[in-house]
């Protein structure tokens, strides 16, 4: 599941608009971006980088919510 869950995360982040997008776009993509952490975070055996991975998509989520502001 680790790898499944990495590869989920890869394919999130190459999602990402290369051009200039909108920021209702880019905070959606955030909001993908803090699920898939959350998802990986689930399958990590260190807690250390469970908290990194939570704490990275807490940082997501609040990036998407100041854009939709």
């Amino acid at each position: 599941m680790l790898k499944t869950a990495l590869r989920h995360l890869r394919s999130v982040r190459g999602r990402r608009s290369g051009a200039p997008c909108t920021d209702a776009a880019y905070a959606a993509w955030r909001d993908d971006i803090a699920e898939a952490l959350d998802n990986l975070a689930e399958h990590l055996e260190q807690p250390a980088d469970r908290a990194v991975a939570r704490a990275e998509a807490v940082a997501a989520r609040a990036e998407a919510k100041r854009l939709r502001a």
